[in-house]
């Protein structure tokens, strides 16, 4: 069996040395090959920790990382800088061309345009804001023109915060070229005037894509009680 998947993998353009023990990364992986994944748009993506995972678990496609934030950026230059199929471009995913004000998070990864509610800070006390910026804001319909080509198969992760249905609803002239998403999602507001799981789970089913797969985020360690989501969605 691990000799098959190899194979197939190899087939998509992947090079699997050693599967991932991780049952939640397998799927995925077995999801993405599926699919036929050539093109991933990693929205949200911070210093490139997203990109530094999906390369070590063999996928040797495009890989296009989208981030705002000045110094957060520097550092995915840095960390994509010897990869020629990973592009960095300097910009917010929205719903709209033009700017905003993204506020910043002592841990930089909790950052988000929105603004921030009690219920996050107490759960994860370093993602309190300590700072603010101004970034352009783009859509993702603008990079597909410029990224999408024939026989490419776009898979885009979104990890932006409680911005996710704008960041979706950017998408929409697009999405005949999108085989699959991936977001974290909040089961209770985290951040002010986000959209929950359940109403984000029925756009996504209206728009076409279907849940395959969902694995446990942000959770608030002392009470046990889970937070956020990560969902896989896929046509």
């Amino acid at each position: 069996m691990r000799g098959l998947l190899k194979k197939i993998a190899r087939r998509f353009g992947y090079d699997i040395l050693h599967l991932p023990t991780d049952p939640i990364a397998r799927q995925w992986l077995e999801l993405l090959n599926a699919y036929q994944i050539n093109l991933i748009f990693d929205v949200g993506a911070n210093a490139g920790q997203f990109g530094q995972r999906v390369r070590a678990l063999g996928y040797k496609g495009r890989l296009v990382s989208f981030e705002p934030m000045a110094d957060e950026f520097r550092q995915l230059l840095i960390t994509s800088a010897t990869d020629p199929d990973w592009d960095a471009v300097h910009s917010g995913i929205g719903d709209y061309t033009g700017t905003a004000i993204i506020n910043v998070s002592a841990n930089s990864y909790s950052s988000s345009v929105l603004n921030i509610l009690p219920l996050h800070v107490e759960s994860a006390p370093d993602s309190i804001y300590t700072k603010q910026e101004p970034i352009q804001v783009q859509t993702i319909d603008t990079f597909v023109d410029q990224y999408y080509r024939p026989g490419k198969n776009l898979y885009i992760k979104i990890d932006t915060q409680g911005f996710e249905r704008q960041v979706f609803e950017g998408c929409m002239k697009s999405l005949d070229k999108i085989s699959g998403f991936q977001m974290e999602l909040s089961l209770q507001p985290l951040y002010e005037g986000e959209t929950l799981l359940d109403d984000m789970l029925n756009l996504l089913r209206e728009n076409g894509y279907k849940l395959k797969l969902i694995d446990g985020g942000h959770r608030n360690y002392e009470t046990g009680e889970l937070l956020q989501i990560e969902g896989y969605f896929f046509k």
